[in-house]
């Protein structure tokens, strides 16, 4: 675990504008923003999953938030005025895997249409200098020389949901080059750059399907784990680390202008298997967790869609994550310990972003 705490002073009193706050991602970013002295501003629909992280820490009433469709360009338009923010942080479609299959139509046409009416709007909203979207690890083609996928890497066609991410992108890339260039930045003055990152870990997450919520639910409920693929190696990264990548990136956006590259991978350090994560994390849980290898275990894979190459957000933005996979799974464990043994107020859920920033 790195100790050097680095330095936020930047955001104090920066105005920033956040889509899709609600999500465990975009909660966490709101959060950390406050902490650090920002004005947040927030637009997007309600959160898909019960509970969830936005509402339990009171996020609602404590930024500008407004709920709407990413789509209603009306809508859209009237609270990034409001907001004259001098950030934007386009997280998107944040839907759930599960959704996306059940409604890719609607998770294209919020992730594309969505992203385009940002664009547009940006053209119209003369604060803004610096712009972050937010796309995925599994936008990449399938690799099969093992190595680390790095920024200009071929991007392919994947599952919905990365697959939308992609499509973001691209519209938010293609208004770079066309509306946003660099060359042209004395005129326009916006920096704009997409960041490719995985799933995170970290307290607050109530996805279905996730690993870490799932063995949460057996050890509250004193029943063994049933780990599938536990020889199934993963990138795992805290996703305050995360955070601070994203926030860095946008930082170095505002002081750099156009000195920085259009794309950077934000991803994790710590590869290790599906069952050794398991292991360490039910031992960072304590008494009432215990594990057990289900009848259907398979050997699993690297998982090289996970394996990015950060070596450019180390070299453009001196980032990299803090935190190792053990203090991810500590803090992890703590936050949901205090959320099911009944925490006494929001300011106890967030105690991780106090001690990590």
């Amino acid at each position: 675990m790195k100790d050097a705490a680095e330095d936020f002073s930047f955001w104090k009193g920066k105005r920033v504008f956040l889509t899709a706050p609600t999500s465990f991602l975009g909660s966490w970013l709101a959060l950390s923003l406050q902490h650090l002295g920002a004005q947040v501003f927030g637009f997007s629909e309600n959160s898909l999953s019960q509970p969830n992280l936005f509402d339990l820490t009171n996020l609602g009433q404590s930024i500008s938030m407004t709920y709407g469709d990413l789509r209603n360009e009306e809508a859209f338009r009237q609270v990034l005025q409001f907001a004259q923010a001098d950030v934007v942080i386009h997280l998107g479609e944040m839907g759930l895997l599960k959704e996306a299959e059940r409604k890719p139509l609607e998770v294209f046409t919020k992730s594309v249409v969505g992203t385009g009416v940002l664009m547009e709007l940006l053209r119209e909203t003369a604060s803004i200098r610096s712009v972050v979207v937010l796309s995925s690890d599994k936008v990449y083609a399938r690799n099969t020389n093992n190595q680390p996928l790095e920024e200009g890497d071929r991007v392919a066609a994947q599952d919905i949901l990365p697959t939308a991410k992609l499509c973001a992108e691209f519209v938010a890339l293609s208004y770079r080059q066309t509306f946003f260039n660099p060359e042209k930045y004395n005129k326009h003055k916006i920096a704009m750059a997409s960041a490719r990152i995985g799933a995170a870990i970290g307290g607050g997450d109530f996805s279905e399907g996730s690993l870490i919520p799932q063995a949460v639910q057996s050890f509250i409920n004193k029943k063994p784990f049933e780990l599938r693929n536990p020889n199934s190696v993963r990138p795992w990264i805290h996703v305050l680390d995360q955070v601070a990548g994203i926030l860095k990136l946008a930082e170095k956006l505002y002081e750099k202008g156009p000195k920085l590259a259009e794309t950077y991978n934000l991803g994790a350090s710590d590869y290790e298997s599906v069952g050794e994560v398991i292991k360490e994390f039910r031992q960072a849980w304590g008494a009432g967790g215990s594990v057990v290898s289900s009848d259907e275990s398979v050997k699993g894979s690297l998982s090289l869609h996970g394996q990015l190459s950060s070596a450019l957000a180390k070299k453009d933005l001196s980032w990299e994550p803090r935190w190792d996979l053990a203090k991810s799974l500590s803090v992890t464990a703590e936050w949901y310990r205090d959320y099911y043994s009944g925490y006494s107020s929001p300011d106890q859920l967030t105690k991780s972003l106090r001690h990590f920033f």
